[in-house]
């Protein structure tokens, strides 16, 4: 279920997302990027780990800007909360440096003090969704409250453009529309939102490909809409779609989707 925040967060929040996963075996899941990072609150967790480490999560982690794609264990049934942050939403919140949480999972009392535990406990013995988002909003709104830090004053309308053309925007385009130097964009990009102008371009072009892709099949469908989602031929959209998902695009029609982001493999 997916639930808009307080209209006072969303220029930092994008969506809480709830998630209730029934099962009693082994499942593995990918998670790949779309652009957002984010905290995510485990309301009943059994053995929920990182494939790569085998290490189990902490019941509540920030995930900074994923490198591509990461995937995941769970063993049991499973109930967590994501809140998925605007791109520049974790740096809004926190001050640090999103470069420095890339590719990262940590535990989120290390971001944000004790007071997760408190909200995990109250999300824990909540038993409708508006107590839940209620929750939720006060706290973030109270975080945002206490933090002073500023983004750089174009970066929100920039990444609002690069949504806005579906990623089918230049690096140099986007600095001129930003007036401001190639340069001084990256820094931007990478200390505010964790990843490199060209990278979110191409991690939202791909994005814009999927909406239009569905659930639909048909090889002569899958040229069209990958040219007109900006890719220079089917073979272009391949090697991109498989530098994120890790997958190919039959291969991820196939699977079970959670979220466009996030699949059952």
């Amino acid at each position: 279920m997916q639930i808009t925040p307080s209209p006072f967060l969303s220029n930092h929040i994008k969506h809480y997302l709830v998630l209730d996963i029934e099962s009693d075996i082994q499942k593995n899941f990918r998670h790949f990027s779309n652009g957002h990072n984010g905290i995510v609150f485990a309301i009943k967790k059994t053995n929920f780990k990182v494939s790569s480490t085998n290490s189990t999560l902490p019941n509540n982690y920030v995930f900074g800007q994923i490198l591509n794609n990461q995937d995941f264990i769970m063993e049991g049934a499973l109930s967590i909360i994501i809140v998925l942050f605007q791109p520049f939403g974790l740096y809004r919140f926190t001050g640090i440096p999103s470069n420095e949480l890339k590719g990262k999972i940590v535990d989120a009392s290390l971001i944000f003090d004790n007071e997760v535990f408190e909200l995990n406990e109250r999300l824990r013995s909540e038993c409708t969704i508006n107590t839940i988002v209620e929750n939720l909003n006060s706290f973030f709104l109270n975080r945002l409250n206490k933090n002073e830090d500023s983004l750089a004053p174009f970066l929100q309308n920039t990444v609002q453009h690069v949504l806005i053309k579906k990623g089918m925007v230049s690096v140099k385009q986007l600095s001129l529309y930003a007036c401001t130097s190639e340069r001084n964009l990256q820094r931007t990009f990478a200390g505010q939102i964790g990843i490199s102008p060209k990278k979110f371009i191409q991690i939202i072009k791909l994005h814009s490909f999927l909406g239009l892709m569905g659930r639909k099949s048909s090889p002569d469908l899958l040229t069209r809409i990958s040219l007109q989602a900006g890719f220079y031929d089917q073979a272009h959209l391949i090697r991109e779609f498989k530098e994120l998902t890790g997958l190919t695009p039959s291969a991820y029609r196939n699977a079970v989707p959670l979220a466009v982001n996030l699949i059952s493999l």
